[in-house]
């Protein structure tokens, strides 16, 4: 397959990303409701007004919960309860101990995506990232669209099949840390990248957490993130420091808990080959639940997700919520 290569300067993103400049208004106009300002908003679309939600069911033990139906679910939209109209459930069994066969009949139409910081402040860690990424690739569903991108001050974004095995190790062995770093950037970049595939989107992100040259702050970097319909996991290398850590991950946490994905530290490949399996299970045991939100105002806010189970002692994880529509803008631009 042919491989899709970019280098884009960090500092330049929302001048030279079209995709990245339209998310950023987006980030604008969130800033703007907060303080006031009037700026002409961007919303990712709802195709045919359904809303729809991956849902990971885990019990007390951090097993997925399987075998549900749709009674079992309650979805609240800003408290006020919704009728669920798609339903589909995952896998009853464990994809790990599937036939290969029967796993690329399963893959379907994964869209996959791994960021690894190759920054300076990632040196001391780059040979276990790098080692890292390669086995968590080895085990992941066949698919077509394969996004591998690292990045310091600059961004460097590849597209493979994952059958490209050999080629993928190279450009992964290839990679070595040093420069500022653009983590936010690279967040945004991905989210623009991925926003016009078709498909159950998860991103696999590697880093100390740390940002040093990014052109968007983290704060509209999240509310991206809102926007977006990706699972981000987060991965965490860095100082095992109990005060440092905390304040490095914040936004590697935010990312995960703002789309119902998981954070982590990897500390020891033996600890992410459990990480890995974890994520992969996860990606074929979650539910899909659908609804057309009661609210019919277009007025572009926030609207905050609940999934709600009855299964006693389980948690959920799903995206906390998205965004509403606009109303339609004539051909000047403007909203009505």
């Amino acid at each position: 397959m042919k491989e899709k290569a970019s280098l884009v300067k960090s500092v330049e993103l929302s001048l030279l990303l079209v995709g990245i400049s339209a998310l950023f208004a987006h980030a604008q106009q969130e800033t703007a409701r907060r303080y006031g300002e009037q700026v002409v908003p961007y919303r990712f679309e709802q195709s045919v007004n359904m809303v729809s939600v991956a849902v990971a069911v885990i019990d007390d033990e951090g097993e997925f919960v399987k075998a549900l139906t749709a009674n079992d679910f309650e979805i609240l939209e800003d408290g006020k309860p919704q009728e669920i109209r798609l339903f589909t459930a995952g896998l009853k069994e464990s994809w790990v101990g599937l036939p290969p066969d029967v796993k690329e009949e399963l893959s379907g139409r994964q869209i996959i995506g791994l960021l690894l910081d190759s920054s300076g402040s990632m040196e001391n860690e780059m040979r276990l990232v790098r080692e890292a990424a390669i086995k968590f690739l080895t085990n992941i569903p066949k698919t077509e669209q394969l996004f591998i991108m690292n990045f310091d001050e600059n961004i460097r974004l590849s597209q493979y099949s994952s059958d490209d095995q050999r080629r993928i190790s190279d450009r992964i062995y290839d990679i070595e840390a040093g420069g500022w770093t653009a983590l936010y950037d690279a967040v945004a970049t991905f989210l623009e990248r991925l926003y016009i595939y078709k498909g159950r989107k998860t991103l696999v992100v590697f880093s100390d957490g740390v940002d040093s040259r990014s052109s968007l702050s983290s704060f509209e970097v999240l509310d991206l993130v809102k926007a977006s319909d990706v699972t981000i996991h987060t991965i965490y290398f860095g100082v095992q420091n109990r005060s440092s850590q905390f304040r490095q991950t914040r936004f590697l946490r935010d990312l995960a808990k703002l789309t119902g994905g998981s954070f982590e530290l990897g500390w020891s490949l033996e600890k992410l080959d459990e990480l890995y399996d974890r994520i992969i299970e996860e990606l074929f045991s979650q539910y899909t639940l659908g609804y057309v939100s009661t609210n019919q105002e277009q007025d572009g806010k926030y609207r905050k997700i609940k999934i709600e189970v009855s299964v006693q002692n389980t948690k959920v994880r799903a995206r906390e919520g998205y965004y509403g529509p606009l109303p339609p803008a004539d051909v000047t631009g403007q909203q009505h």
